[in-house]
């Protein structure tokens, strides 16, 4: 049995910063498919929802804690609710965007890099990680994810091997059920 596992706070940032990155189209395709299991069309996913939408397909027919571990390991504001954003982190094949097309995966991850490293020196300082994710108190547990030679900031470098780490391999297929206009 598999176990969901919450992902740290910086690969969360990190994955919404790469989200941010996909084009119209990518995004039209994700909402149409956030909007079939946002029943109540709140605007966000609520453990009922998702527990209806999962148990709907047989091979991903899941029940009780399983469905709200899964919103654990994506909820990165930790409201109990999964909103597009989150839906979106979710859904990003890590391996897959690197492993197919390269070039455009150098591109998406240079492009979330630099939503966190604001003076474009490339690095993320201690600084700009606080900056852009409104943390109060000590960034250090953030930096020390990334921070692979532990010099202080987070290149770009460290920060593609942040990212490749983040895949959803601890949440089930982020390709969804086989006919995902299903749900």
């Amino acid at each position: 049995m598999r176990q969901f596992v919450k992902y740290s706070r910086f690969k969360q940032f990190a994955l919404r910063a790469l989200a941010s990155t996909l084009n119209e189209e990518e995004l039209s395709d994700l909402k149409d498919q956030f909007d079939a299991i946002d029943i109540d069309k709140s605007g966000s996913i609520s453990i009922e929802e998702m527990r209806h939408a999962l148990a709907k397909d047989l091979p991903w027919r899941l029940k009780g804690p399983r469905v709200l571990e899964i919103i654990q390991a994506i909820d990165s504001n930790t409201d109990g609710l999964v909103d597009f954003k989150e839906f979106v982190a979710a859904t990003l094949h890590i391996h897959q965007m690197a492993e197919l097309d390269s070039e455009r995966w150098g591109i998406r991850c240079q492009a979330a890099f630099s939503k966190f490293d604001l003076d474009g020196d490339g690095y993320i300082t201690p600084e700009e990680l606080r900056m852009h994710t409104g943390l109060k108190g000590s960034i250090e547990p953030l930096l020390e994810e990334a921070d692979i030679d532990k010099d202080g900031k987070i290149s770009l470098s460290e920060f593609r091997k942040l990212l490749r780490t983040a895949s959803m391999s601890n949440v089930p297929s982020p390709r969804g059920p086989p006919n995902p206009q299903a749900l």
